[in-house]
């Protein structure tokens, strides 16, 4: 029988799980009117280019951004990179404060270190004004 060690459990599913989003983000193009679309019609339409994703760290505690140097955290983020597969670059997005919240991006990011967060949570894809014409 085999012992397995706590790596071993890790292995990572939210490193895996932020790889994927980055991908699937990454392979939407933009249209010669501007417009994103993508080849993976199951998670974007014409109209989505982001998956927007939460964390939590290893003692429950959400990731949170602070908003340039306002007051403002926020705990919703646009995945922009990943380095390493381990150190992820993202995108603040902002809500409106509303019950369904609608998410705004900023000119803010911050880099989160994977090893540090115990769970991702993923929300229904919306579209942000990120999209590079190729």
């Amino acid at each position: 029988m085999t012992t397995l060690q706590t790596n071993d459990y890790e292995c990572n599913y939210i490193k895996d799980t932020v790889s994927k989003i980055d991908k699937l983000q990454k392979d939407v193009i933009t249209d010669t009117l501007g417009r994103c679309i993508s080849c993976e019609t199951s998670l974007f339409t014409s109209l989505n280019n982001t998956i927007p994703v939460s964390f939590f760290t290893c003692c429950g505690n959400p990731v949170t951004g602070r908003v340039g140097i306002t007051d403002t955290l926020t705990p919703y983020f646009r995945i922009e990179s990943l380095r390493c597969n381990r150190f992820v670059s993202l995108r603040l997005l902002v809500s409106d404060g509303a019950t369904e919240p609608v998410l705004t991006p900023t000119d803010y990011t911050i880099t989160v270190d994977l090893d540090c967060i115990s769970s991702i949570q993923c929300y229904s894809p919306i579209t942000v004004d990120v999209c590079q014409n190729t």
